[in-house]
C-alpha cells in the first residue's frame, strides 16, 4: 500500500522493487520514500498473504490427514504447536485472522492493521 504526496514519482517498476523489499524483510512494517515529490509512505497491505497460505495449508494438512495431530515450529521463541481445533501458525492465529478479515471489508486501514499485528507480537 503506498500513500502521500509523491506517489505520482513512483512507477510500476519502482513499487514492484518496494513490494519486493517487504516481502524479503517481513520483520519491516514499512518504508518511508523521500522524493522530490515529498514522502511517501510503503506499508504491507497485510498480512503479507503469507499467514493465511500458512494457516490454509496447516488447515488443509490436519483436514487431509487424522494422523496429524499437532505441527510445531522448531526454533520459535514462544514456539505454538497448530492442532485441527487451532490449525493456525502462531498462538494469535486467530485474531490475526480476525485483523485480516477486518482490513478486507474495509474496517482497518493497513496502517491500522499493522499497529494491530504488533500489539499481538509484544511479548
Amino acid at each position: 500500500m503506498l500513500s502521500g504526496r509523491g506517489l505520482g514519482a513512483i512507477d510500476a517498476q519502482t513499487r514492484q522493487a518496494l513490494e519486493q523489499i517487504l516481502e524479503l524483510f517481513t520483520e519491516v512494517g514499512g518504508l518511508v520514500v523521500q522524493t522530490t515529490a515529498g514522502d511517501i509512505s510503503v506499508t504491507r497491505d497485510f498480512p503479507s498473504d503469507y499467514t493465511v497460505q500458512v494457516d490454509r495449508l496447516l488447515g488443509e494438512i490436519f483436514k487431509n490427514n487424522s494422523a496429524v495431530t499437532g505441527i510445531k515450529s522448531l526454533g520459535a521463541e514462544n514456539a505454538h504447536t497448530a492442532t485441527p481445533d487451532d490449525p493456525h501458525w502462531s498462538a494469535h492465529g486467530k485474531a490475526y485472522a480476525g485483523i485480516e478479515e477486518a482490513a478486507a471489508r474495509g474496517e482497518l486501514t493497513p496502517e491500522a492493521a499493522i499497529v494491530a499485528y504488533r500489539r499481538l507480537a509484544k511479548p
